[in-house]
């Protein structure tokens, strides 16, 4: 593996390929030395993917970028949701964020609530935001974390898995389970968010939670995932920001709920 490099998926939406290669070459207006790997679905793919120094296909699930991600092809990786686009040179810089973790990513943390749908449900709240993701793939548990993360959100899209009322462990659960499927401290609007099979894994699985995995938020976290729907008079970072978000869709009122669609 090569020890650096950033990662982009693309699928469902030509949209999104057109996002990604925009985002493979804002990386390089800042960095031209990068490595950069383009995940994506075969029907996409055209000359333009000549700025990408890899190229893997993807099918056409919604959350193809766990998928990718599971399939880098650098030891440090830092992957970025294809709606985005690198602003400033620090973009470079970003590997050295990683430190002792195994994984990195930025906060949906309350001084930002205005723009947040669905993060607090009864059994607890989201906190990872999954639109940018540092992690070490050298590691044998992020691999492992990465490739549970892609299926259990499989499971949880596909309505093949659901908490139930008496922790059970995803691995071994089933559809025999769905009478004691707890919806009401989990509630099923949910199961359609990767952040919530993210709150899972790092908050209840036994795998990972307790330390086992070292999950880190960004210093200065909000520069790393601006959203561009982000308020400068609420929020700011204390340096330039590298990364701006573009898709965010604000709520009009001022409640406490996240909005991250893809």
């Amino acid at each position: 593996m090569e020890n650096n490099g950033y990662l982009v998926v693309a699928s469902r939406k030509s949209s999104f390929y057109s996002l990604a290669i925009n985002l493979i070459e804002s990386i390089k207006d800042y960095n031209p030395d990068a490595n950069c790997c383009l995940v994506a679905e075969e029907r996409f793919i055209d000359t333009r993917a000549d700025c990408a120094d890899h190229i893997i296909h993807c099918d056409d699930h919604v959350r193809a970028k766990l998928y990718g991600m599971t399939k880098t092809p650098y030891d440090k990786t830092m992957y970025i949701d294809a709606d985005c686009e690198v602003v400033h040179e620090d973009i470079a810089k970003c590997f050295d964020e990683l430190k002792d973790f195994d994984v990195m990513f930025t906060h949906l943390s309350d001084d930002r609530k205005y723009i947040f749908r669905e993060v607090y449900f009864p059994a607890g709240r989201l906190e990872l935001c999954g639109g940018v993701c540092l992690y070490d793939y050298s590691k044998q548990i992020v691999k492992d974390f990465l490739q549970d993360w892609w299926d259990l959100h499989q499971k949880q899209v596909a309505g093949e898995w659901w908490p139930t009322k008496e922790f059970k462990d995803w691995r071994v659960a089933s559809t025999e389970d769905k009478p004691n499927w707890d919806d009401e401290q989990y509630p099923r609007t949910l199961s359609r968010w990767d952040q919530f099979s993210l709150w899972w894994l790092t908050k209840k699985d036994p795998k990972y939670c307790d330390e086992a995995l070292k999950v880190g938020i960004f210093e200065d976290d909000i520069r790393w995932n601006w959203y561009t729907s982000y308020d400068p008079n609420r929020n700011q970072a204390k340096s330039p920001v590298v990364i701006e978000h573009y898709s965010n869709m604000a709520p009009k009122n001022d409640d406490l709920y996240a909005v991250n669609y893809d």
